[in-house]
């Protein structure tokens, strides 16, 4: 992936010019130069429209993705709504605190500049967005902004492989695949199970072996023959070859009732092997799972878990989240061996694999869904904010027991009363804040619980 660049402003007024500014300004290079993004500097202490001018030209022939503006001190409200128009970009305010008040002339005036440029902005209706901080505070909250508008850049070009379409009665996988794209970027490919299956038959045996190496990873393999190691480990070896083929970035798969029969065994921990490789998969056919799943994955750098909500228990303010054994090995729960298992659902249970079974890592959580308006007309995001809790194996597959931040009873209350899909993406880690950024720079309505 492309790293975001981000056009540096240092931005000063005339009759304030003394001899700290530009020192000021290489500080400021010196920190940002830790951030994980191409900075492109504007090259001097920017005070007349004038100098914009050539600074835009430089920003606009570099194709940044985002203006940094450095109010170092108070700047004239022409500069950064011209550049920011005529680039098309967001714009990151930086002000930091005023400098020790002593009773003489104001030294600095940085937070009422991005005030005056945040009101014309707001009125121009181009998305802004202020950091307020000394060089450690800033750092740390650019580095979150930045990690945002770096995702977003990211879905501009990925594409999702949907193989077979979705589920029997799963209209909670239904998705608008042009309003997707406008929206987010995404593309979406639609592959024949056929092909997938077919293709599987093909694998060369070099293939095979590292596939079959990845498959079983650190798993304790208890009760699968070595025929379904191999038929998992050739599926596994297809998804990559068409992901390649097809340049793809995620998947989602028809999973049931028809891939056993037609191949034989579950996909389950399949896709829990692709996820846990950096290719997100989502089960039932579900194209914003997958989406959502990607995003979680660029924002916390962790694998994601595809997951249902099957259990509430409002006493403890605590819920049960799990699939039936396609979470990625490494969110194993410490000192727990994942078990690679015949599948309990797949025909009664039991029948034949693969299936994962483990419960998940205990710490803080975030999860996400994505999901469209009642109208169609536009999109939602759904965050949840929680604890997990160190899980037994309460059943078989992957559990979690996850304590919310809120009353369990409201927080059912507000999934069923708004209709929320029941499909949901967990994150490891508190990134709720930059989901919330996320969904403002895309106008999305945001529901916290």
């Amino acid at each position: 992936m492309k790293k975001l660049k981000v056009g540096y402003l240092s931005l000063v007024k005339g009759s304030w010019i003394n001899e700290s500014l530009e020192s000021k300004r290489k500080h400021a290079l010196e920190s940002l130069s830790k951030l994980d993004c191409e900075l492109v500097d504007c090259g001097l202490l920017i005070q007349s429209e004038t100098e914009a001018v050539t600074v835009t030209e430089k920003f606009e022939a570099a194709g940044v993705d985002v203006i940094l503006a450095h109010f170092i001190t108070f700047s004239l409200g022409t500069v950064v709504p011209g550049m920011a128009v005529k680039l098309g970009v967001p714009v990151i305010f930086w002000s930091e605190p005023e400098p020790p008040m002593l009773g003489k002339r104001i030294e600095a005036n940085s937070f009422c500049a991005s005030n005056m440029n945040a009101h014309a902005l707001w009125k121009m209706n181009v998305k802004y967005s202020l950091v307020y901080g000394d060089h450690n505070k800033a750092l740390k909250e650019l580095e979150a902004r930045i990690k945002v508008f770096a995702c977003l850049k990211y879905l501009k070009n990925v594409r999702i492989g949907s193989a077979g379409g979705r589920v029997p009665g799963f209209y909670t996988s239904n998705f608008s695949e042009l309003a997707m794209r406008a929206k987010f970027g995404a593309e979406v490919e639609g592959i024949t199970l056929l092909e997938l299956v077919s293709n599987a038959g093909k694998i060369k045996p070099e293939a095979l072996k590292t596939a079959l190496a990845e498959v079983k990873g650190k798993a304790c393999c208890s009760d699968l023959s070595k025929e379904e190691l191999e038929k998992g480990a050739a599926l596994y070896a297809s998804f990559k070859e068409l992901t390649a083929k097809y340049r793809l970035d995620a998947w989602t798969v028809r999973c049931w009732p028809e891939f056993a029969d037609i191949y034989g065994i579950g996909v389950c921990h399949i896709l829990g092997t692709l996820t846990g490789s950096g290719v997100p998969a989502a089960c039932e056919g579900d194209v914003y799972g997958a989406l959502a799943m990607l995003i979680t994955k660029e924002i916390s750098g962790r694998a994601p878990f595809f997951c249902d909500l099957i259990s509430c228990e409002p006493e403890g303010d605590t819920g049960i989240f799990w699939h039936c054994g396609a979470a990625p090995v490494e969110l194993c729960k410490e000192n727990c061996c994942p078990e690679l298992k015949k599948h309990s659902i797949i025909n009664g249970g039991g029948k034949m694999g693969i299936a994962s079974e483990f419960p998940l890592q205990k710490g803080s959580v975030t999860v996400l869904r994505i999901g469209e308006s009642r109208d169609g007309a536009s999109y939602r995001m759904l965050i949840i904010k929680g604890e997990a809790q160190d899980t037994e194996q309460l059943l078989h597959g992957n559990p979690l027991k996850v304590r919310f931040n809120r009353s369990a009873s409201e927080l059912v209350e507000k999934l069923i009363g708004s209709g929320f899909e029941h499909h949901y993406v967990m994150a490891r880690g508190d990134i709720s804040a930059q989901l919330k950024f996320m969904a403002a720079q895309l106008d999305l309505e945001v529901i916290e619980l």
